[in-house]
Formats: C-alpha cells, structure tokens, sequence
C-alpha cells in the first residue's frame, strides 16, 4: 500500500507522498490486506484515518469477480441481505419517494437506511452497478423492483 495526497493550493498542505509502498499494519498488529480495501471502509493508518471514497473500474470488477474472497461485493450476497426487505423497499419507491421515476445512487443509499437494511457503502455499489449498467448515474425504479422479483423468483425455485 502506498498513499499520496494531493497538494491543495492555499490550504497549508504541501501534498505528496504520505506513505511509500510497504505492507501495513493494523492498531491490533494484523497487517492489511486486501478485502479491506471497499468503498466506505475507514483505515487507521500512522493515526491518520483514511477514508476509501471509491476505486478504479478494474479494482470494481476484480472484487465482483472474486466474490468468495470479497464477500461485499458478491451481488448473491447483497440479495440474500435484502431479500427479506423486499416489500419494504418496493414500498419505499411507490409511497415514500418523492423523485421522478429515476433513482440515482444516493436514493438507493437513503432507501437501505430507511427500511433498516444494515448495508455498508460496497454492498450498496455492488447492487448499484448490477442496475446501472451503462454508468448513466440513474436508473427507473422499476428496474430494482423487477430485478428484486426475478432474484427471489430464481431464489424460490
């Protein structure tokens, strides 16, 4: 791992190389690998915390790819976790939803936190990229709705 900042002008922060290419360890002493790079995971390193905003299309797909290493970008996972709040979230886009028939990511976000889905920000991404596949950045709501129904269809039989 390593770790560069970049300068910002006026702010009193040179920029640089904060971190050259090593392994690091975690406070408990274990070292980082690298299921603990996802999206929203924070990492305490040199007591700095760094938090993981996003990543490359090909770190994206490696994770998809290798779902039994990383377990929270498995989509199989992400709908067996949302599989019982189903009805919730259906319910949610026809009631509760005050935008168009267009979600985008954060509503799909905001959804998982209002009907008490424990998804953390990779899980959320990984079903987020299953819906938008041509990264036009929203989606009809109607695609999850069907998507959720043909999942517990496949599930069932």
């Amino acid at each position: 791992m390593s770790i560069q900042e970049p300068p910002i002008q006026n702010s009193g922060i040179m920029g640089g190389k904060f971190l050259s290419r090593g392994v690091v360890k975690k406070n408990d002493g274990d070292i980082y690998l690298a299921t603990d790079m996802y999206t929203g995971n924070v990492l305490d390193i040199m007591c700095h915390q760094f938090e993981l905003l996003n990543a490359d299309e090909y770190s994206y797909r490696l994770m998809e790819n290798d779902s039994k290493t990383f377990l929270l970008s498995s989509y199989a996972n992400v709908i067996a976790k949302i599989e019982s709040r189903k009805d919730d979230i259906c319910k949610y886009f026809a009631t509760e939803y005050s935008g168009e028939n267009k979600i985008t990511f954060d509503d799909l976000s905001t959804c998982s936190e209002r009907v008490g889905l424990s998804l953390n920000k990779q899980e959320i991404l990984t079903l987020w990229r299953k819906l938008d596949k041509r990264r036009k950045g929203k989606v009809s709501f109607t695609k999850l709705i069907k998507l959720l129904e043909s999942e517990s269809h496949q599930n069932a039989v």
